[in-house]
């Protein structure tokens, strides 16, 4: 259900309640059928304390890689 915009089930200005910034003023819609279900007010129940960044492939991998072509 996604359009070509990228906008799922037309809930692209909702944040998301466990990786956005929430902040408890937005709100949150459940899409279901026949009915969606909106929650409002939603207290921060997430907290970020640092950040990760992951690589792939590893470098034992990139030096396996490099090694082929020698």
């Amino acid at each position: 259900m996604t359009d070509p915009d990228g906008n799922f089930t037309g809930l692209d200005v909702e944040k998301d309640l466990l990786t956005g910034d929430n902040d408890g003023t937005g709100n949150f819609t459940i899409p279901q059928r026949p009915i969606r279900r909106r929650l409002h007010a939603v207290e921060r129940f997430v907290t970020t304390r640092g950040g990760e960044y992951c690589f792939l492939p590893s470098l034992s991998a990139l030096r396996w890689l490099a090694d082929l072509g020698a």
